[in-house]
């Protein structure tokens, strides 16, 4: 307690690294879903969008959007209402379905993981920067990236406001470049065909590129969601990600694409920063205003996904951690990792989703009595491990089919028939009322 009334004075929020987060230090519904529904409101997703597209044409390419938005929905709006009853950080849940030590591997992957977002996403701002206004492209990636780092110390009260800003902001510069784009290319987007020449891309395989963005932040999504009041505010914070803001943000791109505005629009997708910057001095002025907020929403999310993950492995404090591994983020975006892209969604789509899976299976639809005290739950990665498999074995033999599904439904499967043969049980309803 002493260490939450030193974080208070300082003007700092306790960010309950380590215990569930107690009823009286819960957030209101409009803060938690400011988190979420702001950070797939970034130009990665604008990207994407204007990729799919481009691949599939407009119709097709929005419906395999509008599907990958509405799986993100079950998956993490399933993890939002189990941390919001809870109230507990992803480690803390993960230990229930992996183990006391089996959580290590669950948790250190993921926690890792967002680290190269943060770091992808740090190097594409000094990438914008660059292309957009040809400004120092090393100076204004470790600007971003120690803007980030310093938003995210401040913890979970940075990313509600940035939330309130960022969100409106987007929406305004999109339907501008929106605007401009069809001033200045085709007014029949609807009609839009695949580029020839772009490359074969499968609506499964699209739908596994709109998930993939957000699966490892998704499936974390308990670090952000512990803090609603309740199990369906949680729900309904994740709703307004996906599919509200998530769809909204990817269809901007998409729109900017069908218009014919974009140069090699299979590889730049809808990034619409060019079009600002192009669209005369104050509109320029704010899209530098725009790159930093916007960029710097998806950066602290990862970095504060990251942070408070390794925390809780190594028992520290979420604020050190949060300097340790943004100074490695930038010192990796410097290097230019950013530019794995699409290997950095590939790897995501088949390892990650089956471990959301596993948690949603385990712990609320089968609600299984597990010993909370065994170090490994064998159960919960031989279901990983054979779902991963599955969804490799989709992507080597049968990659026009959505890889992502493939892992989410063979892990639930695989999950559901083994623990027929274990002795943790499901609870029987007079166990819920004893």
């Amino acid at each position: 307690m002493s260490t939450i009334a030193n974080e208070q004075k300082q003007g700092l929020d306790p960010e309950f690294e380590h215990t569930a987060i107690p009823k009286e230090h819960r957030k209101s519904f409009s803060s938690v879903s400011a988190v979420w529904y702001s950070f797939p409101l970034v130009l990665t997703s604008a990207v994407i969008g204007g990729v799919v597209t481009a691949m599939l044409g407009f119709k097709i390419g929005v419906a395999a959007i509008l599907t990958g938005n509405l799986l993100l929905c079950i998956i993490v709006g399933a993890l939002s209402y189990l941390a919001g009853n809870t109230g507990e950080n992803f480690a803390i849940s993960a230990k229930r379905t992996f183990g006391q030590l089996g959580y290590l591997a669950v948790s250190g992957l993921l926690s890792t993981v967002v680290v190269g977002w943060f770091a992808l996403m740090v190097g594409l701002t000094g990438d914008t920067m660059f292309r957009s206004f040809g400004a120092n492209l090393l100076v204004m990636t470790i600007l971003g990236g120690v803007l980030y780092v310093a938003a995210t110390f401040i913890g979970i009260k940075a990313l509600t406001i940035l939330g309130y800003i960022a969100a409106p902001l987007y929406l305004i510069l999109g339907i501008i470049s929106v605007v401009i784009a069809f001033k200045n290319g085709s007014g029949d987007i609807i009609n839009f065909q695949p580029i020839a020449g772009a490359g074969a891309l499968s609506f499964g395989a699209a739908v596994t590129m709109v998930f993939a963005t957000f699966t490892d932040s998704g499936t974390m999504t308990a670090d952000f969601t512990r803090w609603a009041k309740n199990g369906k505010q949680g729900f309904l914070a994740a709703f307004t990600a996906f599919p509200i803001s998530k769809f909204f943000a990817e269809v901007i791109g998409a729109i900017i694409v069908a218009t014919g505005v974009v140069l090699q629009p299979e590889t730049t997708g809808g990034d619409f920063i060019m079009i600002l910057a192009d669209a005369g001095p104050f509109l320029s002025i704010l899209a530098i205003i725009f790159v930093f907020i916007n960029l710097g929403v998806g950066c602290t999310h990862c970095l504060y996904n990251g942070a408070v993950g390794w925390s809780h492995m190594t028992g520290g404090k979420m604020r050190t951690l949060t300097i340790v591994l943004g100074v490695i983020g930038i010192a990796v975006a410097i290097s230019g990792i950013w530019n794995a892209f699409q290997t950095w969604l590939n790897l995501l789509g088949l390892i990650v989703p089956p471990i959301a899976t596993i948690i949603i299976m385990d712990q609320l639809i089968l609600k299984r009595k597990n010993d909370e005290t065994k170090k490994w739950q064998p159960l919960s990665f031989i279901a990983w491990a054979l779902g991963a498999l599955v969804a490799l074995t989709v992507n080597a033999y049968a990659p026009q089919l959505s890889v992502v599904v493939a892992g989410i439904v063979s892990s639930a499967i695989f999950f559901y028939i083994g623990s027929l043969f274990t002795n943790s049980t499901s609870l029987n309803e007079s166990e819920k009322h004893a």
